[in-house]
């Protein structure tokens, strides 16, 4: 008897939680890099026959997490302010890396800036569930599939590669289906006050 209240209350927990919409926070690159970005990820499936990932436009993912509907405005005004404190800074992606086994990416040469916001994004955690504040900014590159040589996955990280951009805002997507969909932009300060 135990066990099935047990089970029941899990199922409930466990659908509770699919009802909660999934959230990503990113930052977009510009449309120069995101140009690149998207012919690297093209010769990325032509080389290895998987598909590259789809954000559009290529970005850095700095949160992902589930929230319940009727927390989204609160959401929105919390990333406003943390937005509001931030100034639009330099973002220099210099070669390739790969986080084993398989996912390859672009990596950011300076992660400074992004500590101090994703420090700022800790302050959501008392609105979302199953949080994840990537402290590692990278725009992801591809999947490395599970046949592909180890010499592959070297050739391919020891590659030159070298873009810049200006981080100039955050976008708050909400998954919808299969779809991410925009549900705001906060822009980042011009300068200092």
């Amino acid at each position: 008897m135990e066990k099935d209240s047990i089970s029941t209350a899990h199922h409930r927990a466990s659908i509770l939680q699919e009802a909660r919409p999934q959230y990503r926070l990113v930052i977009p690159a510009d449309e120069p890099v995101s140009r690149q970005v998207k012919l690297l990820r093209s010769q990325w499936e032509e080389m290895f026959g998987n598909k590259a990932p789809s954000e559009k436009p290529p970005s850095i993912t700095l949160a992902c997490f589930s929230a319940r509907e009727e927390m989204e405005e609160t959401l929105m005004r919390w990333i406003r302010r943390i937005c509001d404190q931030q100034v639009i800074f330099p973002v220099v992606l210099n070669n390739f890396s790969a986080i084993p086994p398989q996912i390859v990416y672009i990596r950011v040469q300076d992660a400074k800036p992004f500590a101090k916001l994703t420090g700022l994004l800790t302050s959501l955690k008392d609105f979302v569930q199953d949080e994840r504040i990537f402290e590692k900014p990278f725009i992801k590159l591809g999947y490395m599939p599970d046949d592909a040589p180890t010499e592959a996955v070297m050739q391919y990280t020891h590659q030159m590669f070298h873009a810049a951009f200006t981080a100039r805002k955050l976008i708050l997507f909400k998954k919808d289906g299969d779809r991410w969909q925009i549900v705001s932009q906060f822009p980042f300060r011009e300068s200092a006050a």
